[in-house]
């Protein structure tokens, strides 16, 4: 039997209609979650995205974030320091372009009966609230000595050892002059802390470099699966095209069909 041209078509719709219903119903999760996943993206400052650290050990795995080399405790545990990371009570204060020294807790040139933060690295001074604010900076421009390698608080002096000897100022930090120990000061040495604790501070500096808002834009374009899942989500998309397509070519000979 010779098949006419309308016979064809119509073969063809309702082949059409079928695929259409199938892929349809595996592409429908595919769209609900790249209109959420991408509805979450447009809103990132809204929802704190990139301030919401991932702290889950496989996904940081699968990134191939590592553990911190330095983890040092300071007066006692409330003062981490994780490579060049500085935290205090598990709030991130400082990230350090160079190596830190130390860190402790020191009486306020306003107030003696309140604390601030100090922390040295090799080459800067840095000052904190118990907030965690920023209260001050200091660089070589102020006076800071070069290559600071130890640290030492006496009440209210502070003391630097450098490749050219010891240096004083107090804590208002307004000038430096070097000066000659018989005994050397007592340093600022890191603490003892537990594994667990050790194991926290661990996580804590990794999870930073991991944030929710990282997460949601890899799993929307596939990247989290590397090339293998940009290629799938290629095919997603041109899935979806081709659903459009069938579904205008399938509604426009309906239309045609009713008149």
């Amino acid at each position: 039997m010779k098949l006419t041209s309308k016979s064809i078509h119509s073969r063809l719709i309702r082949h059409l209609r079928e695929w259409h219903r199938k892929l349809g119903i595996i592409a429908a999760f595919f769209i609900i979650f790249l209109s959420v996943s991408g509805v979450a993206l447009n809103h990132t400052t809204t929802l704190l995205l990139a301030h919401q650290p991932i702290s889950n050990t496989w996904l940081l795995d699968h990134y191939g974030i590592a553990s911190p080399n330095d983890v040092r405790f300071y007066q006692p545990s409330s003062l981490t320091v994780t490579n060049n990371l500085l935290w205090l009570d598990n709030k991130l204060l400082l990230e350090s372009d160079s190596h830190i020294i130390a860190a402790a807790l020191i009486p306020s040139a306003q107030t003696v009966s309140d604390q601030m933060v100090l922390a040295v690295s090799s080459d800067q001074i840095y000052l904190f609230n118990l907030q965690g604010d920023l209260i001050d900076q200091l660089g070589e421009e102020l006076g800071l000595p070069k290559n600071i390698s130890a640290v030492s608080v006496d009440n209210t002096n502070v003391v630097v050892k450098t490749a050219t000897g010891y240096f004083q100022t107090n804590t208002d930090f307004f000038s430096w002059k070097k000066v000659n120990f018989v005994v050397e000061p007592h340093w600022i040495k890191s603490v003892k802390a537990s594994k667990k604790a050790i194991t926290k501070a661990k996580l804590a500096y990794r999870s930073q470099f991991l944030t929710l808002e990282k997460l949601i834009l890899d799993s929307h374009s596939g990247r989290f699966f590397g090339l293998f899942g940009v290629l799938f989500m290629d095919a997603v998309a041109i899935l979806l095209i081709l659903l459009s397509l069938s579904g205008v070519y399938v509604w426009i000979r309906y239309a045609r069909a009713k008149r």
